[in-house]
């Protein structure tokens, strides 16, 4: 009696998991997304439920050339959030055009002023810098506090008025010099 061994093999099309075709696991669209957002490559894997021993490398693998889904899925949601981010900025921006321009033909000059200092800050023409200074004037003599004072109205190019040393009588009679 003779045996005869048949094998047999059953491909099935595993297109989910494929590198490079058909459509992307839950996994992987998870990925995409996190990357998307900003998410390190490492991070987004771990959030996409691989394991944070081997989140590195998967990060590094599904990001690279042999996943070009992927690859395509992340470049079309950052797409998709620039050009929303641009939208919105660009209607800002007309729309602040828009308000200068019915200033302007209403004659309310400093309405218009405000909507184009408005404009040019959207815009990042404007650095808002401020600085502050802290100086408590119940802790200064009076000296100091003209001399501060003199200071400030050379810098400002004359916004204070220009301040002596004067002697304040009190209430007894006396003279204080602080």
């Amino acid at each position: 009696m003779r045996w005869k061994l048949t094998l047999r093999l059953i491909l099935v099309p595993l297109m989910s998991r494929t590198k490079g075709s058909g459509t992307l696991n839950a996994r992987q669209e998870k990925f995409a997304q996190k990357v998307a957002k900003g998410l390190s490559k490492t991070q987004a894997a771990m959030d996409a439920g691989y394991s944070p021993k081997n989140a590195a490398r998967a990060g590094v693998m599904l990001s690279g050339r042999n996943h070009p889904r992927i690859q395509a899925r992340i470049n079309e949601l950052q797409k998709r959030a620039a050009n929303r981010v641009t939208l919105t900025l660009a209607s800002h921006l007309t729309d602040l055009k828009d308000i200068r321009d019915q200033a302007l033909q209403n004659g309310s000059y400093s309405s218009a002023v405000a909507a184009e200092v408005a404009r040019g800050k959207a815009a990042g023409l404007y650095i808002n810098k401020s600085v502050l200074t802290i100086n408590k004037i119940e802790q200064m003599s009076k000296r100091e506090v003209i001399e501060r004072l003199n200071q400030i109205y050379q810098v400002t190019g004359g916004a204070l008025p220009n301040s002596s040393i004067i002697d304040i009588k009190l209430k007894d009679g006396s003279i204080n010099n602080a």
